[in-house]
């Protein structure tokens, strides 16, 4: 999956949880069938995966930033 959207555009981590939150609740309707739910299964765990790259990419920054002494959040 890419982290772009059909129009070119990035796709922010708000996204991403929207995304999975409107995946679940498709999953919980129990009028989709077994391979529809196999699939959304599969594009949830996707979604959670890119979503799970972006929040260590935005640690390792805040790491990065509080080593280099521009913030400090330590008393």
């Amino acid at each position: 999956m890419s982290d772009r959207t059909m129009d070119g555009e990035k796709i922010t981590l708000e996204q991403r949880f929207s995304n999975i939150e409107e995946i679940l609740g498709q999953m919980e309707n129990s009028e989709v069938s077994l391979n529809d739910s196999f699939e959304l299964y599969k594009k949830g765990l996707t979604e959670i995966k890119e979503a799970n790259q972006m929040l260590d990419m935005v640690e390792k920054e805040m790491i990065l930033l509080s080593r280099e002494g521009e913030v400090d959040d330590e008393p």
